[in-house]
C-alpha cells in the first residue's frame, strides 16, 4: 500500500504542476460588422500579429476593449497555490494530532485518517482540486472566482485546523467493574 500512495502522491503532483495544461484562454475582440451588431471573433491566431488585430484587415488596426487578463500561473497565484498546499498541510498535521489524542475523525473514516500515506494523499489531491477549480474560472473568464476559490480554501482548511488543535484530549473513564 505504501508504494501505491507514493505513486498516487507523485502523479497528482505532475498534474498539478504540467504546464501545458495552464495555458491562457483565447483572447477575443469585439468587432463590428458592416451592419452594425457587434460580434465575439477570435482573435489573431497568428503569433506575428499583436491582439486586437485581425489579419485580414491588410492593415487596418481594430480597437479592442483594453482587457484585465493575467497569465494562470502569475505571481499571485503562486502565492495562492501555496498557502492552499500549507494550509492543507497543517490540516494533515493537526487530524494526526487530533486523532493521536483519542479524537474521532468527522469527514472522513478513522481507517482512512489512520493510513498516513492514503490521508495525504487524500489531501494533496485536495489541492490538485483546488487548482483545477481555479483554473476552471480563468479558462472561462471568472477572474475574481479564480483568486477566491483559494483564498476560501485556505481560510476553511485553516479554520477546521486550528478547531483540530483546540479540541480537549479525549479521556476515556473506566466502567465501574472493569480491572
Amino acid at each position: 500500500m505504501r508504494g501505491r500512495g507514493a505513486l498516487l502522491l507523485a502523479a497528482v503532483g505532475l498534474m498539478v504542476c504540467a504546464p501545458g495544461s495552464s495555458r491562457a484562454q483565447e483572447k477575443t475582440v469585439q468587432q463590428t460588422d458592416s451592419a452594425g451588431t457587434g460580434s465575439q471573433q477570435p482573435a489573431s491566431t497568428r503569433p506575428d500579429t499583436p491582439v486586437g488585430v485581425d489579419p485580414s484587415a491588410s492593415g487596418k488596426h481594430i480597437a479592442a476593449r483594453p482587457e484585465k487578463t493575467h497569465g494562470f500561473w502569475d505571481k499571485e497565484n503562486d502565492w495562492l497555490f501555496a498557502g492552499v498546499a500549507a494550509s492543507r498541510t497543517l490540516d494533515y498535521f493537526s487530524t494526526l494530532n487530533m486523532r493521536r489524542r483519542g479524537r474521532q475523525e468527522i469527514f472522513l473514516t478513522n481507517d482512512v485518517v489512520d493510513n498516513h500515506a492514503a490521508f495525504a494523499a487524500i489531501e494533496a489531491s485536495a489541492t490538485g482540486v483546488s487548482i483545477g477549480a481555479a483554473y476552471l474560472f480563468h479558462r472561462y473568464g471568472h477572474h475574481k472566482l479564480e483568486r477566491w476559490t483559494s483564498i476560501v480554501h485556505m481560510g476553511l482548511t485553516t479554520t477546521g485546523s486550528v478547531r483540530n488543535y483546540c479540541l480537549k484530549t479525549a479521556h476515556f473513564s473506566a466502567t465501574p467493574g472493569s480491572p
